[in-house]
């Protein structure tokens, strides 16, 4: 008798284990993720020691902020300076069925300045409204150059990983060139102006439930 409470006993515990193991990989929804670019060992673009993983970690932590102080249900690819791959980074948010993803970079290239924003190059009307919308705002809120809506991948044919393995609307941030010292002034001076300015953006375009 007591053998069969234990047998019982341990396949109550099995289940249990298996219906949480289950809500964690599969999670709560969200509205948006914010995905800070690069991170740990990936450092991304550097200028004078100045890597572009912490300013993209510095500015998705004040998006956030801005957008939990907004009510919108938000999490973030990474919230440390640790490597996420690009395939953990569209699973996050494919997983948790986010209405909205949003990739913050900066760029960089010789003898350049200003802002861009990246869209999978078949021009989804949703992921084009969106990123107007935030670069309207960080043009409000002071860059040197707005240097447009951008399709496809930079550095030729297809997309950008996060754009084309996304299920949702989405696009890539290019805030500014780590190696221009203009860029870099106005990146930490309006760093809260350009965190206001892409949570309100985000805001905007979060689709109705």
């Amino acid at each position: 008798m007591r053998g069969n409470i234990k047998l019982l006993l341990a396949g109550a515990a099995a289940v249990v284990i298996a219906i949480a193991a289950a809500a964690f990989v599969l999670g709560d929804t969200v509205q948006v993720v914010i995905d800070p670019g690069h991170g740990g060992s990936d450092v991304g673009a550097e200028h004078n020691g100045r890597y572009e993983k912490d300013d993209n970690l510095a500015l998705a932590l004040l998006v956030k902020n801005e957008l939990d102080d907004m009510g919108v249900d938000v999490i973030l690819t990474r919230d440390d300076d640790s490597y996420v791959s690009l395939e953990k980074r569209c699973r996050i948010a494919n997983r948790k069925k986010a209405l909205l993803f949003v990739s913050l970079h900066r760029n960089s290239a010789d003898g350049a300045e200003g802002v861009e924003i990246w869209v999978n190059g078949s021009k989804p009307e949703a992921d084009t409204k969106l990123a107007e919308y935030i670069l309207d705002g960080l043009d409000s809120a002071g860059i040197s150059e707005n240097r447009g809506i951008k399709f496809g991948y930079a550095q030729g044919d297809g997309n950008y990983y996060v754009n084309s393995h996304t299920v949702m609307p989405s696009c890539l941030v290019e805030l500014g060139f780590i190696n221009s010292e203009a860029d870099n002034e106005l990146f930490d001076s309006n760093l809260e102006a350009y965190a206001q300015a892409i949570a309100e953006a985000v805001y905007k375009s979060v689709p109705s439930q």
